[in-house]
This record gives C-alpha cells, sequence and structure tokens, in this order.
C-alpha cells in the first residue's frame, strides 16, 4: 500500500494511538517532497522541523537545514534569515557557517564569504571539504600561498582523495612550483585510477617539466580510460611529432583523432603539415574545373 508522505512525520503505537513526530522524520518528509519537485510542501516540512526544536543545537542544524532548501527555492533573503539564526543559536556549529560562506559567495561578496568559510573551519577543523573551499574562495581572492595550505589540510584528512590532489596540483602550478605540482597531479591519478583527466593534466605537467616520454606515458594511460578522445590523440600525436620525434605514432594518433573528429580542420592541418610539410588545409568547395 502506498504510503503518504504526510503520514510518514509519525507512526502509530500498538494501542492505535500516533507517536509524536520528531524532527528527523519530519525532515526526512520534507526531503522526499523536495526530491519530487514539491518545494512548498518541503519547505512547511522543514519549518515545522524548525517548531519542533527543543535545544540550541537541534534549532542551528534544522534552521540550516530551511536555510538549504531556501535557497533551493531561489528565497535568498528567508535563506540568509534562517543562516543568520542559526548561527545565534549555536555559533560553534559549522554547517550554518558554511552554507552562508557559499551563499555569500554564490552573489560575489568574497570577503564576507571567506569569513564565515574561516568560521566553519575553526568549528570543523577535520572536515576536509570545509578546508577544500576556503582554499578555493581564497584562491579566487589571489590568496594563493593561503589557499595552498587550506589544500594541504585537505589532502592530510583525506589522503586517498584524488580531488583534493589535483586541485592542490593547480594551486602549486600558479606559483611556478613546478615539482611540487607534479607530485599532487601523481597522487590524484593514484587514488583516482578511472580519471582520465588527471591522466591528461599530469601528461601536460611532465611537458612543461621537459619530460616527453613520461607525458606520452600519461596520454596513452588517458586513452586507456577514454579511447575515442580525439583531443587526447591529438595531444599524444603532437608529443611523439615535436618532442619525441616519432613520425610513425604521431602519424597513427592524427589519424586516429580525424578518423574521431573528421570535420576538425586542425587535425587535417596538423596531418597535412607532418606528412606533406604542406600547411594548406583543402578548400570545403571543389574546384569549378577539377
Amino acid at each position: 500500500m502506498a504510503i503518504d508522505p504526510k503520514d510518514s512525520e509519525s507512526g502509530a503505537s500498538n494501542n492505535g494511538r500516533r507517536r509524536p513526530a520528531n524532527i528527523n522524520s519530519v525532515q526526512r518528509n520534507g526531503d522526499i517532497h523536495l526530491v519530487h519537485g514539491r518545494i512548498e510542501q518541503a519547505l512547511e516540512r522543514y519549518r515545522k522541523a524548525v517548531r519542533l526544536t527543543t535545544n540550541g543545537k537541534e534549532a542551528a542544524d534544522s534552521r540550516a537545514v530551511l536555510g538549504d532548501a531556501y535557497v533551493y527555492a531561489d528565497q535568498t533573503v528567508s535563506a540568509l534569515r534562517q543562516y543568520r539564526r542559526a548561527i545565534r543559536h549555536s555559533p560553534r556549529r559549522a554547517a550554518p557557517h558554511f552554507s552562508l560562506a557559499e551563499l555569500y559567495r554564490r552573489y560575489g561578496k568574497l570577503q564576507a564569504a571567506l569569513l564565515e568559510y574561516r568560521q566553519a573551519v575553526e568549528c570543523d577543523p577535520q572536515n576536509a571539504f570545509y578546508h577544500y573551499r576556503l582554499g578555493d574562495a581564497l584562491a579566487d581572492g589571489g590568496y594563493i600561498a593561503e589557499a595552498i595550505g587550506e589544500l594541504e589540510a585537505a589532502c592530510e584528512l583525506a589522503s586517498t582523495d584524488g580531488f583534493y590532489h589535483f586541485w592542490l596540483s593547480d594551486l602549486y602550478l600558479m606559483l611556478g612550483l613546478l615539482d611540487e605540482a607534479i607530485r599532487e597531479m601523481q597522487q590524484a591519478a593514484i587514488f583516482s585510477p578511472n580519471d582520465d583527466y588527471y591522466n591528461m593534466r599530469l601528461a601536460v605537467l611532465y611537458l612543461l617539466s621537459d619530460h616527453p616520454t613520461d607525458a606520452a606515458t600519461s596520454l596513452v594511460q588517458a586513452l586507456r580510460l577514454s579511447p575515442a578522445n580525439a583531443i587526447y590523440h591529438c595531444l599524444l600525436a603532437d608529443i611523439y611529432c615535436h618532442a619525441i620525434g616519432d613520425n610513425q605514432m604521431a602519424m597513427k594518433h592524427y589519424q586516429l583523432a580525424g578518423d574521431m573528429d573528421a570535420y576538425d580542420r586542425e587535425h587535417v592541418r596538423r596531418l597535412r603539415e607532418l606528412t606533406t610539410m604542406d600547411t594548406t588545409v583543402p578548400s570545403e568547395e571543389p574546384d569549378a574545373n577539377p
């Protein structure tokens, strides 16, 4: 028998009387409505959860959830109000600070966002994602050295998550720390073995450090994961042609790239340059006198 979502907020005891609703069940009911696009019903359940709170911690958490729902409903003013009330209820709860930071950043208020991200990290220093988001915001503001510190903290807390190593690599590259960038991108590729993009980015770093053979190896691995990627074939062909000097392998991958993206004139140009040193691309219109 189908259950009405309204009925899932409370249950019946053995004698038929209904138990009072609790915060978690009401919020779960709100989640169900939200997933199905019933925004107003979801907001009403989340507001009910707030009314059921009995202490500062519960109030802070419930208001943060309600604030997130208001963000989803594009009701920014109401979301800000809930986040600020949540922080007043329990200033040491990290979630409202983090959600408020995300909202500030969404609307371009970077300095206000940084303040709230810092509060979130201070309240929950073991949360790797909070460190990452603070670091990312710092990088947006041009504070690269400080951003690196936050991403290093994220990598220490979640050492086997390639995502954080990838972003730390990018930050190192911004400061010209190529060896460190390579090390972190290697970690990203190791801990995310099915991510072709990390291998491609590692190949680029190897090229920047004048290690074309390692770059080719990384791109071969990227192609094992994404064999139909014309861009990867073209990059690998460039490496073979211009850095390693293996024109036969370059030809193979230029042809593969062209076969996958037959209308890409750049692939045609590169192939003609490699084979005939003629950079003229054939006209799209047939000659009047063949």
